[in-house]
């Protein structure tokens, strides 16, 4: 898993590294990469969920997230084409927003199946972090509401315009606090064997969490390409890269199971 880890973390560190070099006239060769991720995350993720089968709680929860995220990765790709190859009306950021948002659906879902999956409730997991969730999710609460509700605010905007980007600091902190909730239930789980995957998936959330209230704050800036704003950009990259890791996890996980399993049939043969 080390290794995976430095794989990931160098395909970052380049992105980065272009993403900050190039100039900004160069924005299409710059946001291009960015998109494989999330769509070679939702490939896996499909494949994936296809061994472990729909009758599988896991095979539905990975199914699900990949799902929240194939819709994500629609979002990016018309925003992506719009920007940069299609001057449309039809085709802008209202209609990404619209995948962006159904998103949030799906990962709730997948969460549950999660929670489903370890069969195990609340009351019976260790105390000490319970309360240390508990206490974090308040944290993150307050500060949401502050910098995601109260700054993010536009006085000038319409009504959608303020709802939208109000709505993706709130979705984003419903899926952490939900996910920190699912990885106390998953360390219990069969040894923990599935808290890697809940804690990625957590941390992919998080750091999107931070992205959207940033941008919902700065975003005009962002648009403008102010620096260092613009690199707000690579927050939403980073935060595919944990996703992309835990479907890369989980994936790799069930099919060492897998191949476990036929081996000992063919030594039982």
């Amino acid at each position: 898993m080390k290794n995976r880890k430095i794989v990931f973390l160098a395909i970052f560190l380049a992105i980065s590294a272009v993403y900050v070099i190039s100039p900004k006239s160069q924005v299409v060769s710059i946001q291009g990469p960015s998109l494989i991720i999330p769509i070679l995350a939702v490939l896996i993720g499909v494949y994936a969920s296809k061994i472990y089968g729909l009758k599988s709680a896991n095979g539905r929860a990975l199914l699900l997230v990949t799902g929240g995220l194939a819709c994500w990765s629609v979002g990016e790709i018309i925003l992506y084409l719009s920007g940069n190859f299609i001057s449309s009306v039809s085709l802008d950021s209202s209609i990404a927003s619209v995948f962006f948002l159904l998103a949030y659906p799906f990962f709730g879902a997948s969460i549950y199946q999660g929670y489903v999956t370890a069969g195990i409730k609340l009351k019976t997991v260790n105390k000490s972090l319970l309360y240390v969730v508990s206490l974090a999710s308040i944290i993150l609460t307050i500060f949401v509401a502050y910098f995601g509700v109260y700054r993010a605010y536009n006085p000038s905007a319409n009504l959608l315009t303020n709802a939208i980007n109000i709505g993706y600091g709130v979705g984003d902190l419903i899926l952490v606090i939900a996910s920190l909730f699912t990885i106390l239930l998953a360390s219990e789980y069969r040894g923990g064997k599935l808290a890697v995957f809940w804690k990625s998936i957590a941390l992919g959330f998080f750091v999107t969490l931070m992205a959207d209230v940033l941008f919902a704050v700065y975003g005009d800036q962002v648009l403008a390409g102010v620096k260092p704003y613009l690199y707000i950009d690579l927050i939403w990259t980073a935060g595919y890269m944990f996703l992309a890791f835990a479907i890369t996890e989980n994936y790799l996980y069930v099919s060492a199971v897998q191949k476990n399993i036929k081996l000992k049939l063919l030594q039982r043969s």
